[in-house]
């Protein structure tokens, strides 16, 4: 049996999702397939310090992490030579495992991957998972087989990086079977409690600030429609409690972290959400319209400027306007329609699936074989 293993990093939770996600479809084509937490796995310590800081950076000064984005896109945000030592650290389990091909779906993971195979000349083949919509260039390193893009119009990005326009394969971000089994509305919408002219909106809330999270909810009140709303406050447990408290003209749920998005999705006539590359992915494979609220400078932000591109998404700044945009898709048929279509258009549900099958075949053309590891 074929053996792979999957590089994530705990650092944004899509990153492990993705992962999941390619196991699952692995485990069906019949390989053998192990997850590792990259920085977790060298260093405990440093993934500690690493993790804190970017989300304090995220909740404190999320404009600063912007700035380091958009610079990191000129250089590296780590030194290469400290990835380097991180890597060495990886030798030992991968000389154990011996697998027949890696996958990485975070930079971190596909940086020190290389820096491996470069210096003890491995043949084993690695490919590498993008994991929003856009190509920051701290994915791209060298002795990477393949990269698996979320759409065909990242291609332009291609060639701003001047890199093999063969090495890109646009199959999409892969997301869980479950998002694309077919599942019966009415069933759901009964178990959800949701009465026969209910909207349903979901409010992804973890990232919404708390002032923010009221003053949409208040705003609420000002639509004459029934609405049941679920606030997803993942482990935002503070947020959980306040909502749970509070009374509204509307039925609201919050929800803490559940499993079962996808079918809370099924039922949504829109949601409310950060633009997160994994979750971005999720509501287009369900064909939810979409308000993006506050996304991230960076990599949200950019996952944004693509939804908005393709007319499956309208992006809020201040909460009036999510307010004004709420009321407009759930009074504007017309316009949901549209968002739907385009989601379908641009969405790729199958991509586990479809790069599982890739790699599958890629393996099979070059005849890999296993090769003394060791190196240096």
């Amino acid at each position: 049996m074929k053996k792979i293993l999957i590089f994530s990093a705990s650092i944004g939770n899509g990153h492990n999702q993705t992962a999941k996600a390619m196991q699952e479809s692995l485990g069906e084509q019949g390989y053998s397939s192990m997850i590792i937490d990259t920085l977790e796995y060298v260093s405990p310590t440093f993934h500690k310090i690493l993790l804190e800081s970017y989300m304090n950076l995220l909740r404190l000064s999320p404009k600063m992490w912007g700035k380091i984005y958009h610079n990191s896109e000129r250089s590296r945000l780590i030194e290469i030579n400290v990835l380097m030592l991180l890597a060495n650290k990886l030798k030992k389990l991968i000389n154990s495992v011996k697998p027949d091909a890696f996958i990485a779906t975070h930079p971190f993971a596909s940086c020190m991957l290389s820096v491996l195979k470069g210096r003890n000349n491995w043949s084993i083949p690695i490919y590498t998972i993008i994991t929003d919509f856009t190509i920051h260039p701290s994915w791209i390193n060298h002795h990477i087989d393949y990269y698996f893009i979320a759409h065909e119009q990242l291609k332009y990005l291609i060639d701003i990086y001047r890199e093999d326009p063969e090495k890109f394969k646009a199959m999409g971000i892969p997301i869980m079977k479950k998002f694309r089994e077919p599942l019966d509305k009415e069933k759901l919408r009964e178990t959800f409690g949701l009465k026969n002219n209910q909207k349903c909106i979901l409010l992804s809330g973890g990232g919404l600030g708390l002032g923010s999270m009221e003053k949409v909810l208040d705003g609420l009140n000002n639509i004459d429609l029934p609405l049941k709303t679920f606030v997803l406050t993942g482990k935002n447990q503070k947020l959980f409690r306040k909502v749970s408290k509070h009374t509204y003209r509307h039925e609201v749920v919050p929800l803490p972290f559940i499993d079962n998005v996808h079918e809370y999705l099924h039922v949504a006539d829109l949601i409310v959400t950060k633009s997160g590359g994994l979750t971005t992915a999720e509501v287009l494979s369900k064909q939810v319209p979409m308000i993006v609220h506050n996304p991230l400078p960076g990599q949200e932000e950019r996952n944004s400027h693509f939804l908005l591109n393709n007319g499956c998404a309208v992006h809020a700044t201040v909460s009036e306007q999510l307010i004004y945009f709420i009321r407009e898709l759930l009074y504007n048929p017309i316009k949901v329609d549209h968002m739907k279509q385009m989601a379908k258009r641009i969405a790729k549900p199958n991509a586990a699936e479809d790069i599982a099958r890739f790699i599958m075949e890629d393996m099979a053309s070059k005849a890999v074989s296993k090769v003394p590891l060791g190196g240096e």
